[in-house]
């Protein structure tokens, strides 16, 4: 009599687990990178930089595919007057319309700002070679699909950084990125045609 119920109920339980459509994802796992050009917020800086990060969705809510996301930047040709890192965590909403996927986000971390040869604060009391501050960042951006797997990658952030040598004691940096995302096979994005 044992073994039927034991029978009946691992029955039941495999029926249940096979009627859950296979096709529903709860977690969507996409990596990106890319060329990163930096106005540094300083005397007409500049930096040309690598941008790499990884995003891990949800299901969709209302049609938004919210994820959380986490990224860094590291520059590779510094320019003469500053050079920014930093990584950076936080919220990505974005849409699906057939091939095109905006998106919006909202990060947050930690930053560092290399001078150059140095910079002396605006009271000439202080020269700073660098310094570390908290970071900002909202940003949009677009990917482009190429495949199920493979989209080209537009994006652009406006970063607060915290600064010394500066008059107001902050500079905002406009980092904008050009990369490829790539989709784990197991979990990609539906498309939706409009």
């Amino acid at each position: 009599a044992i073994l039927a119920v034991v029978a009946c109920l691992s029955s039941s339980i495999t029926a249940s687990a096979q009627a859950v459509p296979t096709a529903a994802q709860t977690l969507h796992v996409s990596a990106f990178g890319g060329l990163t050009g930096t106005y540094t917020g300083i005397a007409g800086g500049r930096n040309l930089g690598i941008t790499a990060g990884v995003d891990l969705g949800i299901r969709p809510v209302f049609a938004f595919y919210p994820s959380l996301e986490l990224r860094g930047t590291y520059p590779i040709a510094t320019g003469s007057i500053d050079s920014q890192r930093n990584i950076l965590g936080g919220i990505n909403l974005a849409r699906s319309y057939g091939r095109l996927h905006p998106y919006g986000d909202l990060l947050f971390g930690r930053g560092q700002i290399n001078y150059g040869a140095g910079r002396v604060t605006p009271d000439r009391t202080a020269y700073y070679i660098q310094s570390f501050s908290n970071v900002l960042s909202p940003g949009l951006g677009l990917d482009l699909d190429l495949s199920d797997h493979l989209a080209v990658k537009f994006d652009a952030q406006l970063q607060r950084y915290s600064s010394p040598v500066t008059t107001s004691g902050h500079l905002y940096a406009k980092p904008l990125t050009l990369g490829v995302t790539y989709r784990f096979g197991f979990n990609h994005r539906p498309r939706r045609d409009r």
